[in-house]
């Protein structure tokens, strides 16, 4: 009985210590990229959704609006879906 009693609080222990991992890095991952204007600004990908700095992006012109995306492929696939539509 007091084996079973010790497994049980051994399982608690890690479900807690999973839940609590799990929080922190959901609570990471939310968030938000750095100040504008920094070095190393990171923005987001209007095709893809993936957050990178500016200065590697790809720069694009779209309907007269200035783009940034993190490869060459996502501003092709964007103009693509853009000219289907």
């Amino acid at each position: 009985m007091a084996d079973l009693l010790i497994f049980l609080l051994l399982l608690w222990g890690v479900y807690h210590l999973i839940k609590i991992m799990t929080k922190a890095y959901l609570d990471y991952s939310r968030q938000e990229p750095r100040e504008k204007g920094s070095d190393t600004e990171l923005i987001r990908d209007p095709q893809c959704g993936v957050y990178f700095m500016k200065q590697k992006g790809v720069r694009g012109v779209v309907d007269g609006r200035e783009l940034y995306f993190c490869s060459k492929q996502c501003y092709e696939r964007y103009l693509k879906s853009r000219s289907a539509k």
